[in-house]
């Protein structure tokens, strides 16, 4: 027994230690894996303990990131559109009848599209994604948080991280608050949530924070006023709540932001960003506001000057753009944004199936919009979006 142990021992040492590919050096084979797409690391981590370990190491992807070789991946939370629909399937048949089908609730799902490569997928999780959820990025990890628990239609305090380097999920602290419909960015390794509602309808006024390293929650100080439906986005090295509605103006929404000094633990309220609320798309490119306002081709991209000098007009939309559902920055500086929205009647008609909503990137410099080419399964109605990049 002690000499299988021992050969068993040695077999296992000399698998540690040998080459990473055979009869290269390991610099070299070292930047040929880097080089392997992201989509293929669950392969790779599978050869052998070597390369699992070197594949999910931070030293890695910072490796990746020197090289030039990471990727820009665009996390989605979307209503699944099923690839058959719109094509004499029965689930389709019996939503244009009006049936049983067309009542139930939509799916939710994970997806990702990777903005460097120009592809889609569909993220396996352990749990169906809730209805309206939050998604934010910390480092290599995404968080999943709140929106409403699908079979019971009330607001969940649930959070789920997915680590990218090593394709795991793990379920994160819950909230302090179930909520939904709330403010939510990421700022400084820390995801903020601000407001939403709560079972009953209430509009929130309450805040908290997530160290998703210490997997811990921190309450924050109330906000001056209750804002339902409100965006997050982190700008300035600070989190803002903009918009949204109190309990008793339900759909009004107010042309007020706050936004959330960490050090002092305090909130200021901020006038003059009226133009972002509703329907509007609102993110942060290269460290400045960004809204975008109206569709088919009326209104367009508009960058935020500061307290009393309002929004400036910066781009056109494209034609065929109708109002945006969720839009990312693409990579940390910020000149490229990914921007999901309906598409026009008359665009739509033009293609069959589907779920109406197509992607687009705006290069902010030369203030040009490239169509992306979005599969029918990725067509559903996005709520939030998150960038990573890897």
């Amino acid at each position: 027994m002690r000499g299988r142990e021992k050969r068993g021992r040695g077999i296992e040492g000399e698998e540690c230690h040998k080459d990473l590919i055979p009869r290269l050096p390991d610099d070299i084979a070292l930047d040929c894996l880097a080089r392997v797409p992201l989509r293929f690391h669950p392969s790779l981590r599978l050869v052998c303990p070597r390369w699992r370990d070197l594949v999910t190491a931070p030293s890695f992807h910072r490796h990746r990131e020197r090289i030039g070789v990471a990727e820009d991946l665009i996390f989605l939370v979307q209503a699944v559109v099923p690839v058959d629909k719109g094509s004499g399937s029965d689930e389709g048949e019996e939503e244009r009848k009006g049936g049983a089908a067309a009542c139930r609730p939509p799916v939710y799902g994970l997806s990702a599209y990777n903005a460097t490569l120009g592809s889609w997928h569909r993220v396996v999780t352990p749990e169906q994604v809730p209805l309206f959820a939050q998604v934010a990025a910390v480092g290599r990890e995404v968080v999943l948080l709140g929106g409403w628990d699908r079979a019971s239609l009330e607001p969940t305090a649930e959070v789920r991280v997915l680590d990218l380097a090593t394709g795991g999920w793990r379920r994160g602290a819950a909230m302090k608050a179930a909520r939904s419909f709330f403010a939510c960015a990421a700022v400084e390794g820390r995801v903020y949530v601000a407001g939403g509602h709560d079972g009953q309808k209430n509009a929130l006024r309450s805040a908290e924070s997530y160290d998703p390293a210490a997997d811990a929650w921190s309450a924050l100080p109330e906000m001056g006023e209750e804002r339902d439906e409100c965006r997050g986005v982190a700008a300035g090295g600070r989190f803002w709540a903009v918009s949204g509605y109190g309990t008793e103006g339900q759909g009004r929404f107010v042309g007020a932001a706050e936004w959330y000094d960490a050090e002092a633990g305090t909130w200021t309220r901020e006038e003059g960003l009226g133009e972002a609320g509703g329907a509007t798309c609102v993110w942060v490119s290269g460290g400045r506001m960004w809204s975008l306002e109206g569709g088919g081709g009326v209104g367009g991209v508009r960058e935020y000057e500061g307290s009393g000098k309002g929004w400036r007009e910066v781009a056109p939309l494209p034609g065929g753009m109708r109002p945006c559902a969720a839009a990312a920055a693409v990579s940390r500086a910020g000149e490229r944004v990914f921007v999901v929205a309906a598409q026009a009647e008359a665009v739509a008609e033009a293609e069959v199936g589907g779920g109406g909503h197509r992607g687009w990137i705006l290069e902010v410099g030369p203030q040009r919009w490239t169509r992306v080419v979005t599969p029918v399964g990725f067509t559903g109605f996005v709520f939030s979006a998150a960038a990573v990049r890897i």
